[in-house]
């Protein structure tokens, strides 16, 4: 069995305590375009240790590698045989002020990059916008059918076919086919070739190109070992190259990590297709 990459997790900025290092059983990180990413850690507690410490408290800061999350729930599992499981997830204090700032406004002749920008920044975080010329009425809504800031992110994201992602507290907000193109700031870029370095080759790769895709050009997975890959996330950028016709760069979609040191980085990776042009303005 193996154990979880505990090294370089802080809590609170501070290494973590023997008793704490030994009571973690896991840490996953699941992170994909259009979604909060999520740092799990699970503990396998039954002296109570994790539930007596700071991971147990809402809003506690968790630094994992160059990403700083906050823990955002508590769940414990009580199994048949007597064992007990706590599972502790965490977000960025960015995502959660975005998700938790509710208010009813109607801005006029904005576009929907300068808004994305404002509210973030308000936030506390960066954001980095696709530039756009095209404004709209934008209204956050309350009530029944209340929307938080993110709500609006993401709607607006829909209307233009664009995405978003949010990690390390920075929001990128625009086309797939713009972040692929290089053009967020940010963003970086990991060249993988296959069969040459055993430190950065894949394990395995699928790719894919289909003509009904209206997404994208090609899309796929590459597996890539623990120490290179735990560092990706959603909207880096791979370059491919020992794959013949199917070498260049490619975004990444999705980053699944079992952090053991040991298993391999999952990552979905796709050449977007340029979205349709809009006229006109959408409220």
């Amino acid at each position: 069995m193996t154990a979880p990459d505990t090294a370089a997790l802080r809590l609170s900025g501070t290494k973590l305590t023997a008793d704490l290092d030994a009571a973690i059983t896991g840490i996953t990180v699941q992170s994909s375009e259009g979604s909060v990413a999520n740092l799990s850690v699970t503990s396998a507690d039954p002296a109570g240790v994790l539930m007596k410490s700071a991971f147990a408290t809402t809003g506690t800061t968790v630094t994992w590698y160059d990403d700083t999350w906050q823990v955002a729930g508590l769940t414990t599992r009580w199994g048949s045989d007597n064992t007990i499981e706590h599972s502790i997830d965490c977000r960025s204090s960015l995502a959660r002020q975005l998700r938790k700032r509710y208010r009813a406004s109607v801005e006029k002749k904005v576009s929907p990059s300068e808004w994305v920008a404002r509210r973030v920044r308000s936030a506390g975080g960066v954001a980095v916008c696709q530039p756009s010329s095209r404004q709209a009425t934008i209204a956050q809504t309350s009530g029944a059918q209340r929307q938080s800031e993110l709500d609006v992110i993401a709607d607006l994201a829909s209307q233009a076919e664009w995405s978003w992602v949010e990690w390390g507290g920075r929001l990128w907000f625009g086309s797939r086919h713009w972040a692929w193109s290089g053009n967020a700031s940010g963003q970086r870029l990991w060249p993988v070739t296959r069969a040459s370095n055993p430190a950065s080759d894949h394990i395995e790769a699928e790719i894919s190109q289909d003509d009904d895709d209206t997404a994208n050009r090609a899309s796929g997975t590459v597996t890539g070992p623990y120490g290179y890959g735990v560092r990706i996330r959603p909207w880096d950028r791979l370059q491919l190259s020992g794959y013949g016709n199917r070498d260049g760069i490619y975004l990444v979609d999705q980053v699944s990590i079992e952090a053991d040191l040991v298993r391999p980085i999952q990552l979905g990776i796709s050449r977007p297709r340029p979205p349709a042009k809009k006229s006109g303005s959408a409220s």
